[in-house]
């Protein structure tokens, strides 16, 4: 069997093509820089140099793939720029999906995220069938949510695929800018003084990156042709996880928390001082506000329909906090 992975060289990406490799199925990595450090390396791995805004280096990475693994995405949300987002993140997904119609894919699985859906109301868990009911947060939102869209259209072509809404991830793997767990972690294994802003009590879910993995390639070999499956772990408070990290490296760093508007305020003033220096935001109150809102969900559709499986919070966990120790 083979497949065409793109994003190879990001956290999930990464990490789903040594998995896949491992199990004896060829991965046609289509990557920009192939000599990257964070190329995946794997006798089972072929790379191919190109990228998915260049119609004529995804035809020749899809040539004769069963399947197509599309986890590539734009997420820096330091860029104020929406074009880097909307090229990558729609009409990159847009090729994928067009050549994999073209050459007859048997199946897209394709890597979104939880954030799509916005943030969850009081303690009603997100799950699939959840409309948004705020606008969008940032322009990665955006753009996923608007790549979606484009997954359904190519559906009613004839395409089958599978919307994989992944929360936030963590565990061992390359260190890459949607990595934001893993950061803190080193933080706490690092620094003396965590800064953080006082609004801890907010739940987000959390999930290990082998379940992720797992997921994918479960959504692969699975007899649905179409879907759309929320991929998490637990639900867990910024005050739990800190408390967790902090238990788990036994840190002595000191932890301390400054309203939650002054942060804001902080942030507004430094952007204002980025401008004028004609350089990018760190980041933006708004992006801020979407750190710091409750994302309970649920995966029990995928639990069901894919027989998807989770790791505890605690394990992941300490199996990160070791691996990062070993790379610091």
């Amino acid at each position: 069997m083979k497949v065409l992975l793109t994003g190879a060289t990001g956290y999930i990406g990464h990490e789903l093509a040594l998995a896949l490799a491992s199990k004896g199925i060829i991965v046609h990595a289509l990557v920009r820089d192939i000599e990257s450090e964070r190329v995946p390396k794997h006798k089972n791995i072929v790379l191919f140099k190109g990228d998915i805004c260049n119609h004529e280096s995804i035809e020749k990475a899809i040539d004769n793939c069963d399947y197509v693994f599309h986890t590539a995405a734009y997420t820096n949300l330091k860029d104020s720029r929406i074009d880097s987002f909307y090229n990558t993140n729609v009409l990159g997904t847009e090729n994928i999906l067009n050549a994999s119609l073209k050459f007859d894919v048997k199946k897209v699985i394709y890597t979104s995220t939880l954030s799509v859906f916005g943030p969850s109301y009081k303690d009603v868990f997100i799950s699939e069938n959840q409309p948004r009911i705020v606008s969008y947060a940032n322009d990665y939102e955006l753009t996923k949510g608007m790549s979606e869209e484009r997954v359904n259209e190519y559906r009613k072509k004839g395409l089958s695929s599978i919307i994989l809404n992944v929360s936030k991830v963590y565990g061992p793997g390359p260190g890459t800018y949607s990595n934001g767990v893993n950061r803190l972690i080193s933080m706490f294994l690092k620094k003396d003084v965590l800064i953080v802003p006082n609004k801890l009590e907010s739940e987000s879910n959390y999930v290990f990156i082998k379940d992720v993995v797992n997921a994918h390639i479960l959504a692969m070999e699975s007899d649905i042709s179409n879907g759309k499956y929320i991929i998490g772990g637990e639900n867990i408070s910024y005050n739990r996880l800190f408390n967790t990290i902090k238990t788990l490296t036994k840190s002595k760093i000191r932890v301390v928390k400054i309203n939650y508007d002054l942060v804001k305020v902080c942030v507004f003033i430094l952007n204002l001082l980025k401008v004028v220096s004609r350089s990018n935001p760190v980041v933006t109150p708004k992006v801020i506000d979407s750190l710091f809102v409750n994302r309970l969900s649920t995966s029990e559709k995928a639990k069901k329909e894919l027989h998807y499986k989770t790791t505890s919070f605690g394990v992941g966990l300490k199996e990160t906090i070791q691996y990062l120790n070993k790379v610091s």
